[in-house]
Parts: structure tokens; C-alpha cells; sequence
């Protein structure tokens, strides 16, 4: 007897002694295929530097109460990720879960929502049965996290719809280290890098951008730039110093349509040269789609915009052509009579001109990890220049079942009828997407008078800093749509979510995760990128194996292992009874 109260007592102590260490030391071994209880090296310096720090950080998250099990997940994922922050940060990451309707009092939640709405906090409304009516249910799926006295709204579900699928929140869940990682690193940001969009030239209207700049919103203060021939319009010449100063960090040129004098070419190129970085969305084709509409037929023509040599001379060719691809998009077009009356039929068609780009897990870290990328009448680019310095990746090319159409192109909805066949002799792979990285030559060393050379107000460069630009041949990659309505006298213009099909009535392309991984790059925040790309397998059950068998398949998730640690149990002292009988004889 005195033996066992011994054993037990040393089996007691040792168990409290694991769970003090445990507690301690951080030891975790992840063995998931895609790593999903593991954080990001970038994560794991912003945390390590917050414990170094010393800098306090809350975070009130308002998913708490009685939600549909989707919810209940992301909750818990919410939950499990913030804990992980508290031990990594060494304490400096606070965090509590606030049940929004706790009071009761349909008056009391009401002011504490418009309190939440006002802080820019929205939530989702689902449904659910209640006896034989339905009703409804406000979701605030979304946090404050607050530093020093200033508070930074997390939304967990930005789809933009008010009741997200499954797919939404599973989306969510594979984006939480990213998204709160991203608000903590906004809040701990003495300042944020500023991008300046190009609103002269006939770039595209704020409102055919505005998904993408709301998405830069989240990382970068984004401002209008006006391109009048100023000297000081891009860079800023600092009293003291020998050179400008780029007044952004980045520059997008998004949808020009009209020509670059040679003045204007030579303030981006010494933009360039000071260090700045572009991202190029240019059309090289112009394409009239309302005589399309109208006449199903229509003709591709050069869009002469000045900055081709430019381009050129930096290392990126865009070629005068169309991409037709067999990985593309579908859309709905007439099929002829429909049910021998005067109807019509419509059919889902492959519209060979929109290609579908694809870059699986081992391209760029702009690219991979993404959903296909929507490109409509997009030009081919070339690489050239190869000794001049600079390294050139492509990003984002079309299908190895793709051809090339020299302008002028005749561009017909007939395209339609083109067998898959058709594409399988050409040589396909077009790049479609560049960047260029690295120390780039000025266009105009030997172009200049040296006037300009040698005025120290001017400030010229002839070789540039360590700077990137990226060239996407396809505007439209960047455009989102814009929905029209009348209400009463006044016109309004609501935006859709960029990579939107209507077919589809969701988004299903990742158009705006790309640009914003290519600006996350540009602006060297690599840690965004890696955190961006991350992606977490939903792994459903089988239906198809499930149908009628819950019951069972739950008995077998709750019996198997209890009887396998009764069968444990027993074994265990089946043989400390055969062994201590042993002793007895």
C-alpha cells in the first residue's frame, strides 16, 4: 500500500512538472501537410520585436454567441491564433471576445452596433429557422485592435456579401494570420508607404479602380497624381541635397489612352532613376466593344501611347498583338431560335480573347498560390535587352494552347466556334505580366540636352537605384465594374468586386490579390506577400460516401476512441496483475 501512495505521488509530481514545462517552453511539431498551426517567418519577427518592444497591443474581437457551426470555427481559429500571439509576443498581445447582444436588449445591442458601425466595423446577417418563419441574425465577424490609445478595425469577412458561404469563411479562416498580422503591423507603422495613381492621360476613373485602391487602402495611403509637365510632379528636390526625393512610393499608370510627350516620358524615367517603382497596366490595342455589341464584329488597332520605346529600353517589349487562349473565360451568347417559335436560346460559349492565367505553386511569390486571373484582350510581352543589367521574370503567361493575332486584329463573337484543336499548333506560353528589378539606365542619357544635364535644380540621373517595375499588358486586369443606378434625379455608380462574373454571380478570379501582391512587392513588403499567398485545403467529406451514414460515422469518431483507450486501460494492467501474480508465487 505504502508502495503505491509512493508511485502515485511521483507519478503526480511528474505529470505537474510536464505541464510547468510545457507552459514554459514553446515546443510544437506541426505535421499538417500545409503547415496550417504554423506561423510565417515574418509573423514570428514582427512578434519577437513586439516582446522586444515592449508595446502592448489589444485586440477585441465581436464574433461571440450563438452562431451555425461555419461561424463557430472561424471563431475558434480567431481565438487559437490570438493565443499563439499572446505566448509569442511574450504577453504583449491582449485579447478578449465580446458577445455583441449579451444585454438582452434589442435597444442596448442596437446602440452598441451603431457604435461598432461607426468605429468602420460591419457585419453579416444569415438566417435560420425559427419554428416555421425565418429570422435573422447580425454576425459581427470583426475586431479592434488597438496600440497606443488608436484603434484599427480587422473585418474577418470582406466579400462584400451580407450572408458569406462556406467558401467565404473558409477563405477567411486561410487568411486570418495575414489579416490580423496586418493590422498589427498597420498599428506598430510609424508611417505607411504613400502610392500615387496617375489620373492624367485618360487613366482609368477612380470608381473603375476603386476594389483595388480599397484593398491598397488596407497597407499604403493612396493619392491623386497629376502628370502637367511639372518638375516637381513625381519628385521633390530637398534643400541640402544633391538629388530629388520621390514623392511616392510607388506610381500605377492604369489604363492610359492618349500620348506621352517626350517631357512627360523624361519625368517618369528620372522618377525611375531616383528610385521610385511602376506598375505598368497598359493596353497596346484598342478595341471599340460597342461596335462589338452591336455588330459582333470589330477591328483591334494599335493604341499609340508614346511609351513603347521606353518600355523597350528597359527590358520589356509590348507587342501590337491579341492572345487568344483555350483556357479562358465563358460567357453567355445568343445560340439562335430556341424552341421553334420566335425565341431565343442562349449558351455558355469559351471567349477565346479573355485568357485565364494560371502559376500554380512554384512561380513568383506575386503569383503563386493564386485562383486564375481574369486578362481581356491582352497583348503578348517580350523580354529583350538581356545585358543590360536588370532581371526580367515573367509573371503571369497564357496556356501552352494559346496563338497570337497581329494588329490590326479582327475581333468577331464567331471566335466562338473555334475548336479547341485550333489552338494546339501554336507555340503558346505568351508572358503577360513582366517584372523588371534591378539598376536601369536612363532612356535619355544620350537624348538630353545638357542643359538639363547639368541644371542641379533638375537633379539628373543617369543610373538609377536598386528599383522594380512591373508590366502587365491588359489594363482591364485592374478595372473592375461599375453598376449604374438612377434615384430620382441624381445618377450614382456603384463599384463591383474586382474579378466579379456575372455567371458565376461571385468573384472567382484573383485579379486583386495579384495586384496587390505585385504592389506589396514594389513597395518591398515581402512579409505581406508570404502571408498573402498562404492557403489552407478545406477537406470536406465525401458526400457521395457519407449520405445515410451519420449515425454510424459518429459512433465510430466516438467509439474508436474510447475503446481504444479501454482496450489500453486493460491491457496495462492485465500485465501489472500477471506480474505482480509472479511475484506472489
Amino acid at each position: 500500500m505504502k508502495r503505491a501512495a509512493i508511485q502515485l505521488t511521483l507519478s503526480l509530481a511528474i505529470l505537474a512538472a510536464a505541464i510547468v514545462v510545457t507552459e514554459q517552453v514553446d515546443v510544437r511539431v506541426d505535421l499538417t501537410e500545409d503547415q496550417r498551426h504554423s506561423f510565417r517567418p515574418a509573423t514570428e519577427v514582427l512578434l519577437d520585436q513586439l516582446d522586444a518592444d515592449g508595446r502592448s497591443v489589444l485586440v477585441r474581437c465581436y464574433l461571440e454567441g450563438d452562431f451555425p457551426a461555419a461561424y463557430r470555427r472561424l471563431a475558434d481559429e480567431i481565438r487559437g491564433i490570438l493565443r499563439s500571439f499572446n505566448r509569442m509576443s511574450g504577453g504583449e498581445v491582449k485579447f478578449e471576445f465580446i458577445d455583441v447582444a449579451a444585454s438582452g436588449d434589442p435597444k442596448t445591442t442596437g446602440e452598441v452596433e451603431l457604435a461598432l458601425y461607426d468605429q468602420g466595423l460591419r457585419f453579416s446577417r444569415i438566417s435560420y429557422r425559427s419554428g416555421t418563419t425565418t429570422a435573422y441574425q447580425n454576425v459581427w465577424a470583426c475586431a479592434l485592435l488597438t496600440v497606443d490609445g488608436v484603434d484599427h478595425p480587422i473585418q474577418f469577412l470582406s466579400d462584400g456579401k451580407m450572408e458569406p458561404g462556406e467558401q467565404a469563411i473558409q477563405n477567411a479562416i486561410n487568411q486570418l494570420e495575414f489579416t490580423i498580422s496586418s493590422a498589427l503591423r498597420k498599428g506598430l507603422r510609424s508611417a505607411q508607404p504613400v502610392v500615387g495613381f496617375l489620373r492624367s492621360h485618360g487613366t482609368f476613373k477612380p470608381v473603375e479602380l476603386a476594389d483595388f485602391t480599397e484593398g491598397l487602402s488596407g497597407f499604403a495611403d493612396v493619392v491623386d497624381v497629376e502628370l502637367n509637365g511639372s518638375v516637381d510632379a513625381l519628385c521633390q528636390k530637398i534643400e541640402g541635397m544633391s538629388g530629388r526625393l520621390p514623392r511616392f512610393d510607388a506610381l500605377v499608370v492604369a489604363g492610359p489612352d492618349s500620348t506621352f510627350t517626350d517631357r512627360d516620358k523624361l519625368l517618369l524615367d528620372q522618377y525611375l532613376m531616383h528610385g521610385g517603382s511602376v506598375l505598368w497596366l497598359v493596353d497596346p490595342i484598342r478595341t471599340d466593344l460597342d461596335s462589338l455589341r452591336s455588330a459582333q464584329t470589330t477591328v483591334g488597332v494599335t493604341r499609340e501611347l508614346g511609351v513603347y520605346d521606353l518600355l523597350f529600353h528597359y527590358g520589356a517589349r509590348l507587342n501590337r498583338d491579341l492572345v487568344l487562349d483555350a483556357q479562358c473565360k465563358r460567357i453567355m451568347l445568343d445560340a439562335g431560335p430556341s424552341g421553334g417559335g420566335n425565341g431565343r436560346g442562349f449558351d455558355m460559349f469559351s471567349w477565346y480573347f479573355a485568357p485565364l492565367a494560371i502559376a500554380g505553386h512554384q512561380a513568383h511569390p506575386i503569383a503563386s498560390n493564386l485562383d486564375p486571373v481574369h486578362f481581356d484582350f491582352v497583348s503578348s510581352i517580350d523580354t529583350v535587352n538581356p545585358f543590360n543589367g536588370v532581371a526580367k521574370t515573367v509573371l503571369l503567361q497564357s496556356s501552352f494552347q494559346s496563338i497570337n493575332y497581329n494588329a490590326p486584329v479582327r475581333v468577331a463573337t464567331a471566335v466562338v466556334n473555334l475548336p479547341p484543336a485550333h489552338f494546339e499548333a501554336g507555340p503558346g506560353a505568351y508572358p503577360m505580366a513582366v517584372l523588371l528589378e534591378g539598376e536601369f539606365d536612363s532612356f535619355f542619357e544620350s537624348r538630353l540636352l545638357s542643359s538639363f544635364r547639368e541644371d542641379p535644380d533638375f537633379a539628373y540621373r543617369a543610373l538609377s537605384r536598386p528599383t522594380a517595375m512591373i508590366v502587365v499588358s491588359d489594363a482591364d486586369i485592374a478595372r473592375n465594374k461599375v453598376r449604374t443606378e438612377i434615384q430620382g434625379q441624381d445618377t450614382i455608380q456603384y463599384p463591383m468586386p474586382l474579378g466579379y462574373d456575372a455567371a458565376a454571380q461571385d468573384v472567382v478570379y484573383d485579379n486583386k490579390e495579384f495586384l496587390l501582391n505585385a504592389m506589396s512587392y514594389l513597395l518591398d513588403d515581402q512579409a505581406a506577400i508570404s502571408l498573402r499567398s498562404r492557403t489552407i485545403e478545406l477537406r470536406p467529406l465525401d458526400q457521395s460516401r457519407t449520405l445515410g451514414r451519420g449515425a454510424q460515422l459518429s459512433g465510430l469518431a466516438l467509439g474508436l476512441p474510447l475503446a481504444w483507450v479501454l482496450v489500453s486501460c486493460g491491457a496495462v494492467r492485465w500485465r501489472r496483475s500477471r506480474k505482480f501474480n509472479r511475484r506472489a508465487q
